[in-house]
């Protein structure tokens, strides 16, 4: 009973850890979409296109990307092929899920880290972008967030393997 509660703690948590870049990811594609709409129609109707909607642009898809990633790790909704699931029981299966997560772990935290540098980097050089002049470092920082996110619900999924008890191992 106290396992479960610790798992459905793990999952709260992690839940929690994805829904406010979700919810950025969201706004920000709302937000193209509006921008998008203006520019067409200052493009169309007054033969004035918006001079900085590429940059916005550029800079919204980028939030979009990173900001959904963290959700897109927590439910499982990456590119996955499954060849091999055949072979595997599942004690194989659960003991492959943990190496993958792993793996996918320490493959975010090395360039998470890498992020946050050139962020810091950038913002030592005052770096700007070139139409609007907004710092760009708040942009690379919010990518580093984002892959770190990402880490600590790895994190909390191996957590999770070791609080499943063998009952639910063998459901799987």
């Amino acid at each position: 009973m106290k396992t479960q509660t610790n798992l459905s703690r793990a999952a709260s948590l992690a839940d929690r850890l994805a829904l406010g870049p979700a919810i950025i990811a969201g706004l920000t594609l709302f937000f193209l979409m509006a921008l998008t709409f203006f520019d067409v129609i200052s493009r169309s109707v007054f033969s004035a296109p918006l001079s900085y909607s590429a940059e916005l642009t550029e800079i919204a898809m980028a939030v979009i990307v990173f900001a959904s990633l963290p959700m897109a790790t927590l439910k499982g909704n990456h590119i996955v092929v499954d060849l091999f699931d055949g072979f595997f029981n599942a004690r194989g299966s659960l003991i492959r899920d943990f190496l993958v997560d792993v793996v996918c772990l320490v493959a975010l935290a090395y360039p998470a880290y890498r992020v946050w540098t050139i962020g810091t980097r950038s913002k030592s050089y005052n770096e700007v972008t070139e139409i609007l002049n907004i710092p760009q470092y708040y942009l690379i920082y919010f990518v580093s967030i984002a892959l770190f996110a990402c880490c600590g619900i790895y994190v909390l999924r191996l957590v999770s393997y070791f609080l499943k008890s063998p009952k639910q191992d063998e459901d799987l």
